[in-house]
């Protein structure tokens, strides 16, 4: 099994490198029993069928400074799509939890939290803003995972660095974030952002731009 699964990770290594793609890991979906959803699920039965996920980030400036987040969303669902004919072929199980998914409007939470996907695939970890942040190119602007069955070599989760800073805190016009200290995350979403004053959907850029990690 272990032989399987060094090849078929190095054989996706390959492909996920011609689709051009910043950065991407893949995370033991075990490791996330406990996790909240947006639609209630039988999450143990479900992960059992899609024990694995494919995390891809595109860093700030992809696609230009000008871009925006909707088409990097788009580039970023184009190479899912290429992922999952690409898993299909090869005879597994593929799922796309998308970044635009909002299965609970009120509480603005999708299927499954690309964060915690991200994190536990060992892109980044979570900062002050919330926002992962890659170690190679600091707060990164959209996310897209593809949940499979293919047997795959897990990446670990990265040690927290943002420490005490409180930059993107400070930057932030809406006041929308408070700072709290945490090593991995917080309990809850609300001690460190006020989603409803958070105008990140509508473009705003201020804690990815001011954030000390972010690749100049």
């Amino acid at each position: 099994m272990e032989e399987i699964k060094i090849i078929e990770t190095e054989n996706l290594r390959k492909y996920i490198k011609k689709l051009e793609i910043d950065t991407y890991g893949v995370c033991d979906m075990h490791l996330l029993m406990e996790m909240e959803t947006g639609l209630p699920t039988d999450l143990k039965k479900f992960l059992n069928m899609f024990p694995y996920a494919i995390v891809l980030g595109a860093q700030y400036g992809k696609l230009g400074k000008k871009a925006s987040g909707t088409e990097v969303s788009l580039f970023l669902e184009d190479a899912a799509l290429s992922i999952m004919n690409y898993l299909e072929n090869k005879g597994y199980r593929q799922l796309i939890i998308h970044v635009e998914d909002e299965f609970d409007p009120i509480n603005r939470l999708g299927f499954m939290s690309l964060k915690i996907l991200a994190k536990t695939a060992g892109l980044g970890w979570q900062g002050r803003s919330l926002l992962i942040i890659s170690p190679e190119y600091g707060p990164l602007h959209r996310l897209i995972a593809i949940l499979t069955d293919m047997p795959l070599q897990i990446n670990r989760a990265i040690k927290n660095e943002c420490c005490n800073c409180r930059i993107c805190i400070e930057a932030c016009p809406q006041n929308a974030l408070t700072f709290l200290a945490f090593n991995d995350h917080p309990s809850c979403r609300e001690d460190v952002l006020d989603i409803k004053n958070c105008l990140g959907d509508k473009g705003c850029l201020a804690c990815i731009l001011a954030c000390p990690w972010l690749k100049k």
